[in-house]
């Protein structure tokens, strides 16, 4: 038993020995360099909100600007179908002179004098069996339907803009995880160098720890340009220049509050837009149907007009007449008929549509609510990993300085512990974009 003992202690003086006399490690330390980004403009510096992103991107952003126009240009259709049932006015004048020329003097002798006109016209439709009528509803309907694109167009940029702030607001904590680990591999490396100067600890745990910083501080790197590439997306997202100086405060979006899923469900097939719009263009196809049904019918109006044609012109006496005028089409070449069928396949289509909106709105909703359920019980999972990963990476570096663990154990405890943070972010992140998808999903983004 002591022969045992005298030759493990002789066995552990032998390894010492050699730890103490071994080389320093032939390996270079890397510096972490500074974050570069794109060059600022020399304005000071604006701090925004999600709500300040989204009010400046409602402003600011051109895409919304074509469905806008179609909108003011439906307005305009509305006005041009409705013309005709409003009275129409015209009126007109003319100038003549007579001369006449020839080779014969009593022509020559001839004195006409200079001739005045003018006429005016005033004509009413009185009936064409509604068809002019359903034409201006279903104007009128097509118009909700680029108003409902504007809406839609309006909340996709809305959520395009949430999206926006919470991936970049992912990219600076996973920046602020990459800057932790730098730091603690360093810390480590310190540790390690340490231990080999004291003679208790080998080169190969400083050679590793060096790798280790090395390997996080290009994982840094990379951090710090995604970070900047989520800001200049968001700020093309916004309309604003890429060096536009700009912080941006985001918090994580509150649970909706109240209702669920079946009241969700209900209200999202009241408000989306998307189903207000279908809805407005089965009533625009339901106008169109009416109206093609009477496109070869009978119309009546009825005309005032006035003139004056007298050479004596103003002092003329004017000519006044009434009149009406009916028009009863005999043969339209099928063009009633065609119309008819084109305008009820539309109609068909139009409801199909809507059963199909329904159907994905019902899917959106389902998809989001249970996105949101999945999102918050990782956040619960991830967070309880991080405690976990920053514990054991407690006790692996206590019991490396205690001489009782391997160098190998701290390396292992801090990649979990990065891995652990890095899913901590992305789910809370992945929490905020599954949030803001359920607020869509139901109708409940607020510009």
């Amino acid at each position: 038993m002591k022969l045992s003992f005298i030759l493990l202690t002789v066995a552990c003086t032998a390894v010492v020995g050699a730890q103490v006399k071994a080389p320093p490690p032939n390996a270079k330390d890397v510096s972490v360099p500074s974050h570069v980004g794109i060059p600022h403009t020399e304005s000071s510096e604006k701090v925004l909100t999600v709500e300040d992103a989204v009010k400046i991107a409602l402003s600011k952003q051109p895409t919304l600007e074509s469905a806008r126009q179609a909108v003011i240009a439906a307005e305009g259709r509305v006005k041009q179908v409705r013309s005709k049932l409003l009275p129409q006015l015209g009126i007109g004048g003319t100038y003549y002179s007579s001369r006449f020329m020839g080779n014969e003097p009593r022509l020559l002798e001839l004195n006409v004098p200079k001739g005045y006109g003018a006429s005016a016209g005033l004509t009413q439709l009185i009936y064409d069996a509604n068809h002019s009528s359903d034409l201006v509803k279903q104007s009128k309907a097509l118009q909700a339907v680029a108003k409902h694109d504007f809406e839609r167009a309006q909340e996709d940029l809305i959520f395009q803009v949430l999206v926006g702030c919470y991936l970049l607001n992912e990219a600076h904590e996973l920046d602020s995880v990459n800057q932790r680990n730098v730091d603690n591999r360093n810390s480590q490396l310190e540790l390690a160098r340490a231990r080999f100067k004291s003679g208790i600890g080998g080169p190969d745990d400083v050679l590793t720890a060096q790798t280790a910083k090395g390997n996080a501080v290009i994982s840094l790197i990379q951090a710090q340009n995604t970070e900047d590439s989520a800001r200049e997306s968001l700020l093309e997202t916004l309309g604003l220049d890429a060096q536009e100086k700009v912080q941006f405060q985001v918090s994580i979006p509150q649970a909706i509050e109240g209702g669920g899923y079946e009241t969700w469900v209900e209200q999202a097939l009241s408000k989306r837009p998307e189903i207000l719009r279908a809805k407005s263009a089965v009533d625009a196809a339901s106008y169109g149907a009416k109206a093609a049904s009477t496109t070869s019918a009978p119309s009546l109006s009825t005309t005032i007009s006035w003139s004056s044609n007298d050479p004596g012109f103003p002092a003329g006496a004017p000519g006044y007449g009434i009149g009406f005028i009916l028009s009863v089409p005999v043969f339209d070449g099928e063009r009633a008929s065609g119309a008819r069928k084109e305008a009820n396949a539309t109609l068909k289509a139009a409801k199909s549509e809507l059963v199909n909106a329904q159907l994905q709105v019902k899917t959106d909703v389902s998809q989001a609510y249970l996105g949101v359920q999945s999102a918050e019980q990782q956040v619960e999972a991830a967070q309880t990993n991080v405690a976990n990963a920053k514990e054991s990476l407690r006790i692996a570096e206590g019991r490396y300085k205690s001489g009782l663990g391997l160098f190998l154990d701290i390396i292992n405890a801090q990649t979990a512990l990065l891995s652990a943070e890095t899913n901590s972010v992305v789910a809370t992140a992945e929490l905020s974009r599954q949030r803001a998808s359920l607020r869509k999903a139901i109708a409940a983004l607020e510009p």
